[in-house]
């Protein structure tokens, strides 16, 4: 191979190289888009639990068991969300 042969074909494998990384790219950006929304998604879970907590503090002696089944079922939610998440992170 002479060198302009062997700089052609340099050329052809850069581009080639290119188009591949610009198709991971976009993989990146898909996943990371993703990942934002399932962050999101744990916020307003996380928010709901919250507010469950607060209507714990706030109900009366008598509620409290019907409210504490809210909160179970939100902490319980959130739980199984962030283990959702993690097994995406890693």
């Amino acid at each position: 191979m002479d060198r302009k042969e062997y700089i052609d074909n340099l050329g052809r494998k850069l581009k080639l190289w290119d188009k591949e990384i610009a198709k991971l790219e976009k993989k990146a950006e898909k996943i990371t888009k993703r990942l934002h929304q399932q962050i999101d998604e744990l916020k307003q879970q996380r928010e709901h639990a919250a507010s469950k907590t607060t209507a714990l503090l706030h109900s009366t002696e008598d509620a409290w068991q019907e409210v504490r089944y809210g909160a179970e079922v939100a902490v319980n939610n959130l739980k199984k969300a962030f283990r959702k998440a993690r097994a995406k992170f890693k």
